[in-house]
This record gives structure tokens, sequence and C-alpha cells, in this order.
């Protein structure tokens, strides 16, 4: 079994344990429509038409990529049409290409629908016990436990509970150590004809707790877990081969999105694998042509004043939009209240009063500040001067800089060279059928995090 799987596994258990249920991936909750819901379709490209299953799974990934952006832009449909019909263009030519015969590929695709597999098949043990149950959690766990006790009798699995209390991962003595790594004594019985050893454990064993035992308070406890989870996953893995769960309609669906996935991101990685070694003027050149990407952001100086009501701050505002001055306003108008200014004098970051870099000017005077006791009213006095930094402390940057837009142009190329072998076509209504979908997604995040209580409170 594969890291990758071993680590999936121990999620899943964790998942069904605590009574989460086994939760369908994006791929496969998109790649499953509702019966009877035929999909529109939305865009050709060459000879494929792309449909609002397409567009489902587009944004589901897209939403994964943008899960830890909380100011990510809104998405516009003819973005997202474009997005999904060049990746087409990609996975065509990686077809064309014969990626989906590479390993990687392959074995992506196998274990990501065996492991959805194993989450189907223990979904249907979970479920069995219904949500409004009294202790819920607890009985699923046992639903799932009594579940894999019966497989382990099915398929004549045991363990030698005696054997296993016998081992010391925990032990620094070497003598011991080295009986773990290579006795042949028969720890567990997985099958009639496939035993596990002592030292197949141990191997087991050191792919999970990588750090060793030696020491361990707690070996024996995560000795029995290793074991434990090494143990379900296998009798899981042969009830799947039983069922023949890959084989289900819905199975083989999800292994041609995941396939069509991987072969986008490998035919990606061949296509744009290009040399990059600019020379240094080259380098000297792009310098110079795009100081504004090394310049620091400038930050403003402003003079602030603090009134007790939004009216008095919206007076004061327009005094000063008019001329009147801060200082004058500190110390002819009673209704400022006296002391320290609201907004520290010295140089800010913009967006610590909420204003957008980039849209400053000296004198600017944003609308009011509602602060606790008050209201602020602030005007901007100075924009500092800023500098690009010197090439030698931002040379990593300006290469990062070049790499990418290297690697933009030489897709570009790529899909021009390819649009001309499957010419695209956006059909009619797509991108009102975009938007429809994009409001009603929107609304359903909404309405969840209003539910789960996550949603942002409203700005003032």
């Amino acid at each position: 079994m594969t890291n990758t799987t071993r680590a999936l596994s121990r999620v899943l258990f964790l998942a069904v344990f605590l009574a989460t249920g086994a939760l369908l991936t994006t791929a496969a909750a998109a790649a499953t429509a509702p019966a009877g819901q035929r999909p529109t379709p939305l865009a050709l490209v060459g000879p494929d038409t792309l449909t609002t299953n397409d567009l489902e799974i587009e944004l589901a990934l897209m939403r994964v990529r943008n899960v830890d952006n909380a100011s990510a832009q809104p998405i516009e449909p003819r973005d997202v049409l474009k997005r999904m019909t060049q990746n087409q263009l990609i996975v065509q030519e990686g077809y064309r290409m014969g990626l989906e015969q590479e390993f990687s590929v392959r074995n992506q695709t196998a274990e990501s629908v065996r492991n959805e597999c194993m989450k189907a098949l223990l979904d249907s043990v979970v479920l069995s016990i219904p949500a409004e149950a009294k202790d819920v959690h607890e009985k699923r766990r046992l639903a799932v436990k009594n579940y894999l006790d019966r497989l382990a009798r099915t398929w004549g699995a045991s363990v030698d509970s005696t054997l296993l209390r016998s081992l010391d991962f925990g032990s620094a003595d070497p003598a011991e150590q080295t009986r773990l790594r290579e006795s042949k004594a028969v720890l567990a019985r997985l099958s009639p004809t496939r035993t596990l050893t002592v030292a197949d454990f141990s191997r087991e064993l050191r792919f999970v707790e990588f750090h060793g035992l030696v020491g361990k308070p707690d070996a024996a406890e995560r000795r029995d877990k290793v074991l434990r989870e090494y143990f379900s996953e296998y009798l899981l893995n042969l009830q799947l081969k039983a069922q023949r769960m890959d084989q289900t309609p819905r199975m083989k669906l999800l292994r041609r999105r995941l396939e069509r996935n991987a072969v986008l991101e490998e035919g990606l990685r061949v296509l744009l694998t290009v040399e990059f070694a600019p020379t240094e003027a080259q380098i000297k050149a792009y310098y110079k042509e795009n100081a504004a990407e090394v310049t620091p952001p400038a930050r403003i100086k402003v003079a602030s004043l603090k009134v007790a009501t939004e009216e008095i701050a919206a007076e004061l505002r327009i005094k000063l939009l008019k001329g009147t001055t801060a200082k004058w306003l500190a110390a002819n108008d009673a209704r400022v209240v006296k002391g320290a200014s609201p907004f520290p004098a010295d140089w800010i970051d913009p967006e610590a009063i909420g204003l957008k870099r980039g849209e400053l000017s000296v004198g600017e005077v944003p609308n009011p500040y509602g602060v606790p006791g008050g209201w602020v009213v602030a005007q901007i006095t100075e924009i500092e001067k800023t500098q690009p930094q010197p090439l030698d402390t931002c040379r990593d940057r300006i290469l990062s800089l070049m790499n990418r837009e290297q690697t933009r142009g030489h897709l570009m190329e790529i899909l021009d060279r390819l649009e001309v072998e499957s010419p695209i076509t956006i059909l009619p209504g797509a991108e009102a059928e975009v938007t429809r979908i994009l409001a009603e997604t929107a609304a359903a995040e909404d309405k969840t995090k209003t539910e789960t209580g996550t949603a942002a409170p409203a700005a003032r």
C-alpha cells in the first residue's frame, strides 16, 4: 500500500469514528448529477462538448483553490468558460501524447477511485444509523466496528493478540529492535493465502511512525492503532474487489473524470517544461521595465479629528475639502474632542484606515470612520516617495516574474496552436447559464455560512 493510501485511510477512519460520515471528494460529488437532470451544453472544443457537469467540476475545483483566499475576486462567467475550454485543449493534447498511460496518471486515478469506493462502502454502514438516533456517534462507531469484525470472519482474518502484546517497539534494547525488524513470526492472518509477519509489520510501522517509538510512553497504543488501521484497510480492499465496486456506473464515471484531471495536470507539466536561462542584460532590462513590481507600497500621513456624531464628522469633512486645515479645526471648533489625534501622525499603511493603494492623493478626505465613542474624520497630508529595491536585493523576485511571464507566453502559444486543431465555440446562452449557476452556488454558500454561523458580519 502506498503512503498516500495509508494517509487517506487514516483520515477516512478518523472521519468515520467521529461520526461525520464518509464524504465524497469534490470530483466525485460533481461527477454525479441528480437522476433525470440532463446537462446543458455550454461550449464545443473540437469534437468535445463541455456541459454544466463540467462547469460544476470546474467551480468546485476553483473553490478548493480559493478556500484560504477570503478576498477572492468575483468570478466572471466569461472567465470560467475560457478556463474550461482552455483546459479541455490541454486535455485533448495530453491524450494525443498518451499521457493516460503514464504511471503517475494511472496510479493517481486508481488510488482515488479505490478510496472513493472505500468511502462509499463505509458510508453505507455509517448511514444505517439515522442522524437523529440517540448517541449517534457511538452507535455509528460500533456499527463500523461490527462490520469490520464480520469482514474478518468472512475472509478468515485474525490477529495473534498474545504475540502483538509482546512486541515492545518502545524498547531501547538494540537486540529487541533487531528481533522486531527480522522476526518471521506470523502476527496476523489477512486471508487464507496471506499473512503478516512481525518484520512486515515493523516496516509498515516505520512508514507511519517514521520517528520511531523508542522511548515513547504510548508506544503500545500507537502500535495497536497502526495494526488496527492496516488490518481494517486490507479487509475493506478485499470486500471492494469482491463486490466489484469500481465497476459501478458511478465509479466508472468518476474514473473518467479523475483520469481527465490527472491528464490535465500531467499535460501542463510536460508542455510547460521549457528552459529558463535569461541573460544578465535581459534581467536588467526586465527590472527596469517592471520597477513597480519591486517598489515598496507607499505609506501615508494623515491629520485626524474625533467628534461625537456622524453628522458633525460629515460637516468637518466638507470644511476640510474646502481648504480648512485639521489643525485650525482642532483649535477653533469646540465640537472636536480634545487630546491626541485618533490616528497616528507618523507613516501608516493606507489599508490600516480602509484606503486602497494606488487611489490616493494629498488632501483626500475619506468618508468618516465610526470608532468606539464617536466618529473620526481624516485627511491625507503626505504620501511617501518610494524607490524600487536594488536589483541585488530583489533578483529572485525578478527572476520569478520573468519565469512566470515566459511560462504564460509559452502557454498562450500552445493554446493558439491547439485551437487551430480544435476550434472553440461558445454556445448561445452559455454565459447566461453560467451566470445562473454562479448565482445559485453563491446563494447556497451564503445560506450555509449563515446556518453555521461562519458568515462575515455586514459592513457598516
